[in-house]
C-alpha cells in the first residue's frame, strides 16, 4: 500500500535541498523520540519518516502517535506492531475480554500501550476513544515509500519477487528472506528498514547496538542495497541503547541516546 500523495511532498523536499530524516524503531519511547527531534534541528522545510513500530514496549507509546499525529512534517509507514493494534483493539473491550489477536497484541508490548493510553488521557472513555481513532489511522498508513533512489519500509521485501510485487505481509514482517539478498532487490533504489534489530541478527554482534547495518550488496552508484536502523533503543544488554535517524539528503546518520521516560 502506497501513498503518492506522501511520496510525491517527501521527493519536493529533497528535489528543493530539504533534509528528509528517517528514524528507526520508536517503541513507545517519546521521551527518546522528542530528543531525536530536537536535536535533528529541523528547518520548516525539512520532512521526517518513521519506519513504523511507533508503539509497544517502552512506557509512552500514546505519546508518540499524538505527537506525530499533530505534526504535519512528520509521516509513517505501517509496521507489524501497528497491524497488532489494528488487528487486535477493539474499543468495546479493549483488554477486558481479549480475542486471539488481541492476545497477541498484548503479549508483545500491547500491554504497555494500553497503559499510556490511560495515563495520558483524563478518563477510560477518553483513552479508548483516542486509541480507536489512532487504530483507524494506523490501517491508513502506507506499508512503503517509494521515492527515485530510496524505498522506505518496516520490515523488507521477499528476494525471490520483484519489489514492486510485493505481498503487505513482506512490507510488515519479513526478516531473512529480505536481509540476506545476495544481489539488489531494487537495481536503483536503497531500502531503508527497520522491524530486525540490527545488532542481533545483521551484525550479530551484541556490542553493535548503536550501530546501524549496511548491507555490503552494492548497488551501480556505489550505495548499499539496504540500510537496516532498528537500533533497538528498548533491549536490556549493557551496551549503549540508541535510537537511529538517517538522512536521505546527505546520508548522514544520527544516534540518540537512550533517554528515560
Amino acid at each position: 500500500m502506497r501513498d503518492k500523495e506522501i511520496e510525491e511532498r517527501l521527493q519536493n523536499c529533497l528535489d528543493n535541498g530539504n533534509n528528509v530524516w528517517v528514524i528507526g524503531d520508536v517503541h513507545g519511547h517519546f521521551a527518546t523520540f522528542k530528543a531525536l527531534i530536537e536535536s535533528l534541528r529541523l528547518s520548516k522545510n525539512d520532512c521526517v519518516v518513521m519506519l513504523g513500530d511507533l508503539i509497544d514496549r517502552g512506557p509512552t507509546s500514546a505519546n508518540v502517535v499524538k505527537y506525530i499525529r499533530e505534526t504535519d512534517n512528520i509521516f509513517s509507514v505501517r509496521g507489524n506492531h501497528e497491524q497488532m493494534m489494528i488487528d487486535g483493539f477493539s474499543f468495546d473491550t479493549f483488554f477486558k475480554e481479549n480475542s486471539s489477536n488481541g492476545n497477541i497484541w498484548y503479549h508483545n508490548g500491547g500491554v504497555n500501550t494500553e497503559y499510556s493510553y490511560n495515563r495520558l488521557y483524563d478518563s477510560e472513555l477518553q483513552a479508548y476513544a483516542a486509541a480507536s481513532s489512532d487504530k483507524n489511522w494506523m490501517a491508513k498508513l502506507p506499508t512503503e515509500i517509494v521515492l527515485d533512489n530510496w524505498r522506505l519500509v518496516h520490515a523488507g521485501y521477499d528476494q525471490n519477487f520483484d519489489a514492486d510485487n510485493q505481498v503487505e505481509q513482506n512490507h510488515l514482517w519479513i526478516r531473512a528472506k529480505f536481509y540476506t539478498a545476495k544481489k539488489p532487490i531494487d537495481p536503483s533504489r536503497t531500502i531503508l528498514f527497520g522491524h530486525t534489530p540490527a545488532f542481533r541478527h545483521l551484525h550479530k554482534d551484541d556490542t553493535k547496538t548503536n550501530l546501524a547495518w549496511y548491507s555490503d550488496v552494492k548497488l551501480d552508484d556505489g550505495r548499499s542495497m539496504a540500510i537496516g536502523i532498528d537500533t533497538c533503543v528498548y533491549h536490556k544488554l549493557k551496551s549503549p541503547k540508541v535510537l537511529t535517524a538517517f538522512n536521505l539528503q546527505n546520508q548522514e546518520t544520527y544516534y540518540q541516546d537512550y533517554v528515560r521516560d
